[in-house]
């Protein structure tokens, strides 16, 4: 049986500074010659994190992709130049620009695990965003082995993607399946190992602790993260966070610019559930409620006595919460008994329930408690009312309006703020969810893809995002975000 690093090794291990200034110490001279093992504590540690890491490595591969992008190369006719120089320097902006399409070829990289084998495939879970729109992706086994990748499926909603290439070209294959762990079972103060390929520096280890659970950064539509200060950088997307028995808890996915030691991993649950959905249906299916939810204030939990559930504040037309009769005002407390402790818990509970199979939720309903019998449906690929667009660098979680709620906020178009995540440049700018943003840099906004492209061209060019904005009372705001 393998020994792991007990409460004591964990002492040492926190405290080494304390150890090594101790080592110092000139009375103990005499004893550091005489003793092999200074530290039996601290070596064990040592070892076990060699293990760790010799353990996992053999399923860490880099993932290469390839594709082309059509670019605008400037150019200028014969004489243009001078005859700019002779302009007054007010007037050069208003020149036309000149210039010729060009395919460019571009190639990225990012990090992917071994998770599952066959008898004739090998299987890599990555991050999609590793992989999104390469018209080639290779992944490389080891020092010299590179071997051309077919994706099984991706899943945008939840960042994550499955590759398979053929076993004949994976030496030891069957060796190399990493083991999966419990993320149910991880808490903060865990000792953490992320692998991968941070700038192209292959299996490059570092070590920390999960610093916080349950995480939401407004990356994707469905996450659940797990925070940790174990250094990770870009090229580490879709490599493993390992445990200290050498088992993947967690996918690393993203880091916050400009802040060190906050870096975030899909937790390999939620991770295996998909993967799943992929090998069998070649996509995610989800379960569908149609409901827009709210987390209960501490105002709301303690005029009602309450400690857990989610307040109902629209029910979509047509949709399994509505046939269900499921209405807006509601408190939705319990699924099938089990508590509901906020909007992404009732969230991914739903999310994982077949459609088609039937749920009792638990409902306050004013002073009465009922249960509703509800038939879960299937998530439709786009729906344009319940649809959110999360543009993740301004923390902004955004949705299309309906007619009946545009008349509300009189206004002619425009794309409601459901969310607003703390600390976000929104939340810094005074932005709140209700509100109706009219219009960016003075361009109208008619829908949430509209609101994207013209951010997407203003964040290209670096220029600051004014947004124009009202509320259901009829004021007016202006925003104005700068560092994004």
């Amino acid at each position: 049986m393998r020994k792991f690093l007990g409460t004591k090794s964990l002492a040492v291990i926190l405290l080494g500074s304390s150890l090594l200034g101790f080592a110092q110490n000139p009375t103990l001279k005499e004893e550091v010659k005489t003793t092999p093992a200074l530290t039996p504590v601290l070596f064990q540690a040592q070892e076990e994190l060699h293990r760790i890491i010799n353990e996992v490595a053999p399923s860490v591969v880099t993932i290469f992709t390839y594709k082309e992008v059509k670019v605008i190369e400037p150019f200028s006719p014969p004489g243009f130049d001078e005859f700019r120089k002779l302009l007054p320097p007010d007037l050069r902006d208003f020149l036309p620009f000149f210039g010729q399409p060009k395919v460019k070829k571009e190639r990225a990289l990012g990090s992917g695990f071994i998770f599952k084998v066959d008898d004739k495939w090998v299987y890599i879970l990555t991050n999609n965003h590793v992989v999104a729109k390469a018209q080639k992706i290779v992944v490389k086994i080891g020092r010299l082995k590179e071997v051309t990748a077919e994706l099984v499926g991706a899943d945008p909603k939840t960042d994550l993607a499955v590759l398979k290439i053929p076993k004949k070209e994976v030496p030891d294959a069957d060796k190399r399946v990493a083991k999966l762990g419990d993320s149910s079972k991880v808490r903060v103060g865990d000792l953490v190992i992320a692998i991968g390929n941070p700038f192209g520096l292959e299996n490059t280890a570092t070590f920390g602790i999960v610093s916080a659970l349950h995480r939401r950064i407004g990356l994707d539509q469905y996450e659940n993260f797990i925070q940790t200060q174990a250094p990770i950088n870009p090229g580490n997307s879709g490599g493993p966070l390992v445990n200290i028995k050498g088992e993947v808890i967690g996918i690393n996915t993203a880091i916050i610019a400009h802040a060190q030691g906050l870096g975030f991993a899909i937790p390999i649950n939620l991770a295996k559930w998909v993967a799943n959905e992929l090998l069998t249906y070649g996509k995610v299916v989800r379960g569908w409620l149609g409901v827009v939810v709210q987390e209960l204030t501490p105002p709301i939990a303690q005029a009602l006595g309450l400690d857990h559930g989610v307040i109902v504040l629209k029910v979509i037309p047509g949709s399994p919460a509505q046939e269900g009769g499921l209405e807006a005002g509601d408190i939705i407390l319990a699924i099938n008994g089990k508590p509901i402790k906020d909007a992404t818990d009732l969230q991914f509970k739903i999310m994982k329930t077949p459609p088609g199979e039937e749920v009792t939720l638990t409902v306050l309903r004013g002073e009465k408690k009922l249960t509703l019998k509800v038939k879960i449906g299937e998530l439709p690929e786009r729906d344009k009312i319940a649809q959110k667009a999360i543009y993740y660098n301004l923390g902004l979680v955004l949705r299309n309006p309906s007619k009946e709620e545009l008349q509300q906020y009189k206004a002619p178009y425009g794309v409601i703020v459901s969310n607003v995540y703390p600390g976000s440049p929104s939340a810094e700018a005074g932005i709140k969810p209700g509100m109706l943003i009219v219009r960016v840099n003075n361009l109208p906004v008619r829908s949430v893809e509209e609101f994207r492209k013209v951010v997407e061209k203003l964040a290209k060019n670096k220029k600051p995002i004014v947004l124009f904005l009202k509320d259901l009372e009829g004021n007016f705001f202006v925003a104005t975000i700068e560092n994004y």
